[in-house]
């Protein structure tokens, strides 16, 4: 599948300074219920095709989880326990909410059914403001796979070094630019 068949989603995000902190902000609009779409935010089969991270569990229930970078699964012989593969389930509210912290950023995922769409506001919380114009250009794309998963389509591998494939440079780009940096 070509990037020019996936949905497409115009830039957008907002950029907030909350003291020792930042918050980053983005909405889109999925043409689909939310029971589709909270499947392929917490089934573990389906989070691995649009999410940074490959849960080792289905995210349905608050607790501990391994979060490994999408597309890496650690060998029997080797360990994967970095910060970042370190993740919390903190918030399952069906078809509404899901909440989690990975790699102690807080990533929020909240879902707001519309007549004929469900709105998708994903909230990430972390401390280096560097880093914004990258999650943001990361973030854009696993939406945009979310929204495809989603609606049916078979979706590439859209997270790590693949995202470069499918715009990521060019995304950073316009977000780095959006929040005057």
């Amino acid at each position: 599948m070509s990037a020019s068949q996936l949905p497409q989603h115009p830039i957008g995000a907002q950029l907030s300074n909350l003291g020792s902190r930042w918050l980053l902000v983005l909405e889109r609009t999925l043409p689909n219920a939310p029971q589709e779409i909270w499947a392929a935010l917490t089934e573990r089969e389906q989070v691995s095709k649009w999410a940074p991270f490959d849960p080792d569990r289905d995210l349905t229930e608050t607790g501990f989880v391994a979060l490994p970078e999408a597309g890496r699964r650690p060998s029997d012989d080797e360990s994967d326990d970095t910060d970042e593969s370190i993740g919390t389930v903190v918030t399952v509210a069906p078809q509404r909410m899901l909440s989690l912290v990975w790699g102690g950023d807080a990533i929020d995922i909240e879902l707001a059914p519309t007549a004929s769409a469900t709105i998708v506001r994903l909230s990430h919380t972390f401390d280096d403001r560097a880093n914004a114009s990258s999650y943001a250009a990361g973030w854009h794309l696993c939406l945009t796979a979310l929204d495809g998963l989603a609606s049916g389509l078979d979706v590439p591998r859209m997270v790590g070094e693949d995202a470069k494939l499918h715009g990521w440079d060019e995304l950073q780009e316009r977000y780095e630019k959006l929040f005057g940096g």
